[in-house]
Formats: C-alpha cells, sequence, structure tokens
C-alpha cells in the first residue's frame, strides 16, 4: 500500500540531502508508542538483519539548487510505500487529523492524499521515484570497505534479490512461494551520489523492468527496492 501526499507551499527550503528530514516527520506522525518503538528501534528481523518494510521518495514538483540547498516552489508530491498497512493506517489517519507537516520550522499543508496498491502481475516496468542502492561491506587492511554496485553488474539483480526475499521472510515469517525475481534497467540509469548523516551513499535513478512472481513483485514495490529503504531508497512507481 502507499500514500501519495499533496503538498501546499508558498516556498520549501531544505538541504539537498534531506533523507533523515523526511524519516524523522514520518516516525513523528505515528500515534502508537509501542509501535513507534519498534519501527523505529527494531523492525522485522530475519538472522542478524533488521528491515522497517517502509520507504519514500524525494520530493517531486519544481525545484532550483541553490549551493547545499535545494528550493521548491508552489506544490508538490511525496509518496510513502509500505508492506506494512498498519503503518500506513497510522500514518493516515493522522495526516487526515492533522494536516500540517513542519520540515526544518517551515509549515506545509498536505491538501491531498491519495492512498493506492497495485494489481499483482508478472512483469512491471517501473520508475525510480528515489535511489536504487545496494552493496556489500568488507575488510581491507584492518579498515571496512563498502562497494556500492551499478545496474551494469550481475550482483545488483543477485543481490536485490536475496535482500527481497530476506524481507520477506523477515515480514511474513515463511518462505515466499516463489523465488522467481529479476530486475533489469531499460534505459541507462543515472549514479546518484546522497548522503544520509555524513555517510556516502551510492544508488541509481531511472527505469528497470521487474519480472518474477506476482507476489514477490508487489511485495517489493510497496516495501522497496534494494537496501537502505527506510531511509529514503528504493522507492519506485510504475508506469
Amino acid at each position: 500500500m502507499r500514500l501519495k501526499l499533496y503538498l501546499d507551499y508558498e516556498e520549501l527550503n531544505l538541504p539537498i540531502h534531506y533523507n533523515h528530514i523526511i524519516q524523522a516527520m514520518i516516525l513523528k506522525y505515528i500515534n502508537n508508542k509501542e509501535y513507534a518503538e519498534f519501527i523505529h528501534d527494531k523492525g522485522y528481523e530475519y538472522g542478524k538483519r533488521k528491515y522497517k518494510m517502509y520507504t519514500f521518495s524525494r520530493i517531486f514538483g519544481e525545484y532550483e539548487i541553490k549551493k547545499n540547498f535545494v528550493k521548491y516552489k508552489n506544490q508538490g508530491q511525496l509518496i510513502i510505500s509500505s508492506a506494512d498497512n498498519q503503518l500506513m493506517m497510522y500514518l493516515m489517519d493522522q495526516m487526515f487529523k492533522n494536516p500540517i507537516i513542519e520540515l526544518l520550522n517551515q509549515k506545509i499543508k498536505i491538501t491531498k492524499i491519495d492512498y493506492s496498491s497495485i494489481i499483482p502481475s508478472e512483469e512491471l516496468l517501473v520508475k525510480t521515484k528515489s535511489a536504487i542502492t545496494v552493496y556489500s561491506t568488507f575488510e581491507k587492511d584492518k579498515k571496512k570497505k563498502t562497494y556500492y554496485y551499478s545496474p551494469y553488474e550481475t550482483e545488483f539483480n543477485e543481490l536485490i534479490k536475496r535482500n527481497l526475499i530476506n524481507k520477506y521472510k523477515a515480514f511474513y515469517g515463511k518462505e515466499p512461494k516463489s523465488d522467481n525475481f529479476y530486475i533489469k534497467q531499460t534505459k541507462n540509469p543515472k549514479e546518484v551520489i546522497s548522503k544520509y548523516k555524513n555517510i556516502i551513499i551510492k544508488g541509481w535513478m531511472g527505469q528497470f523492468k521487474l519480472k518474477g512472481d506476482p507476489e514477490l513483485l508487489q511485495f517489493a514495490y510497496d516495501s522497496g527496492i534494494g537496501s537502505k529503504n527506510s531511509i529514503g531508497f528504493g522507492c519506485i512507481e510504475k508506469i
């Protein structure tokens, strides 16, 4: 399930790397203390991994960049998506009751909320609404290193598939009926370098084709593709 928020403001100024600001806003809207602590501190576990099962887009609308800030003009939209419908219901309920968002002391009005899902299918053509990132960590010269994969490397598909199945098992507590899943770029994707609390993250924006088991594709669409979904990576939208 996903929410598309229609935002109204005369002007909105944010740092270019503002994922943490949107993440904090989402968590603030959860009015159930026990559930909010679960999502913030723990999430759904599989092995040593913890997954929050939600993702969100960049704000999209008219904007201009000035130095290290982005200035949005007039109106914009924001997508929040999750495989966890309970989270979506908490957010939607509170946003209807209190449709004023505050980001860096700037008040923004939610004028409309669309909620939707997709009909499961064996193939989806999607575009990214926030960058897809997938990586491996290893030790070299006694230092921890991170390597981010591009869509042109076979590991990109393999690691996204593994991540997706692990998230599925964490959320549902069982294996998926099928592990059939494949992702491939349909146009030349663009590399995007972002920061999250001073951590450099490399990802890719563009159009992709997803193929596989309909249930897995729907789960990927709702929860996000790749890693770091809950800090605003891997949000996709059907074309």
